[in-house]
């Protein structure tokens, strides 16, 4: 990332990343990181997504990357998410092994998921440090994602990080949610950052 998007993002990204799922990551991910792409390989047996929101879970934590990019290629954008949806970081892609450390140590154990207020149209979106604890707030819509031109649920980031963070969801289980968060520096194609899931 370049030095004029950070200091785009300055405090209000370290609100954001602390409230949403990344907190230490940005700062050193190699920009050069292979993390543009998102083209989906064949899901392994292990990559799928079962009908109950537990196996479910446990399922997407075993995805690798091009596992993950396939099931959430062939799912449908789904419902708009209601009320509170646990959280669980997967992964932070392209990090180096400083970060993976810090992603492991902190960004998991804080975030707790998201709180949405929407209705069948779009709404905003609350991320959880804990009980009664909300922070950073996201505008919810449904948009074509970036790198299949397919629906999916979008949360951007406007007021807290400048627009440059896009979550987007595509619900691969009733109540099941992938995610994954992007940035989108200046006129660039975004690139991806972390995979996620929400789940009641």
């Amino acid at each position: 990332m370049s030095s004029s998007a950070r200091r785009r993002l300055g405090r209000p990204l370290l609100a954001l990343l602390a409230g949403s799922v990344l907190l230490p990551v940005l700062a050193v991910a190699p920009a050069h990181a292979n993390v543009r792409t998102g083209r989906p390989a064949e899901a392994p047996s292990a990559c799928t997504a079962p009908r109950t929101p537990e196996r479910s879970v446990e399922s997407l934590k075993r995805c690798d990357e091009d596992a993950f990019d396939a099931l959430f290629a062939r799912s449908r954008a789904g419902a708009l998410p209601h009320g509170f949806l646990h959280g669980q970081a997967l992964r932070c892609r392209g990090c180096e092994q400083l970060t993976n450390t810090a992603f492991a140590a902190f960004v998991r154990p804080l975030w707790r998921g998201k709180t949405f207020h929407v209705d069948g149209r779009g709404g905003y979106v609350e991320n959880s440090l804990g009980p009664g604890i909300a922070a950073v707030r996201g505008e919810v819509s449904y948009a074509s994602y970036p790198f299949d031109g397919r629906p999916a649920i979008r949360i951007v980031y406007r007021d807290d990080a400048g627009g440059l963070i896009t979550d987007w969801l595509r619900e691969v289980a009733p109540g099941v949610y992938a995610g994954v968060m992007t940035i989108t520096e200046d006129a660039e194609s975004p690139w991806r950052v972390l995979d996620f899931v929400l789940y009641r």
